[in-house]
């Protein structure tokens, strides 16, 4: 489970492309992220992706750390962001996913900026 959400971070996050097949093999229909109380099903998500692929240059995700149960997987990890204005961002992240069946059911996350400006604040939930 562990490989599946650090994939995951590579294949969607970091990957320059929106690509909505590669969401659908990892996420269940019926998915609900939330990112510091912000709440998105599945289709949000993907308009959440859609529009960071349209503000970031470039990303690097670095899983700092990761353990899993049965049926979670936790992260803490950190996301280096470039916008395409140029201006760089580090969140540090921490979520728990919940995986059934192979697919990413839920998420819960917290988001914190250590680096940037204001503006990318809400980078972790913004559509």
């Amino acid at each position: 489970m562990e490989t599946t959400v650090k994939e995951m971070l590579h294949e969607i996050i970091e990957n320059p492309v929106f690509d909505e097949k590669i969401i659908d093999s990892y996420f269940a229909y019926n998915y609900l992220q939330i990112v510091d109380h912000t709440h998105l099903n599945l289709k949000q998500f993907k308009s959440h992706i859609q529009k960071l692929k349209s503000l970031i240059a470039r990303v690097e995700v670095e899983v700092l750390n990761c353990a899993s149960n049965d049926k979670s997987v936790f992260t803490k990890h950190l996301v280096r962001s470039i916008l395409k204005d140029g201006s760089k961002h580090t969140h540090k992240v921490f979520a728990e996913f919940v995986i059934k069946n192979g697919k990413i059911l839920k998420c819960e996350e917290l988001t914190f900026l250590i680096e940037g400006s204001e503006a990318g604040k809400d980078l972790g939930s913004v559509l």
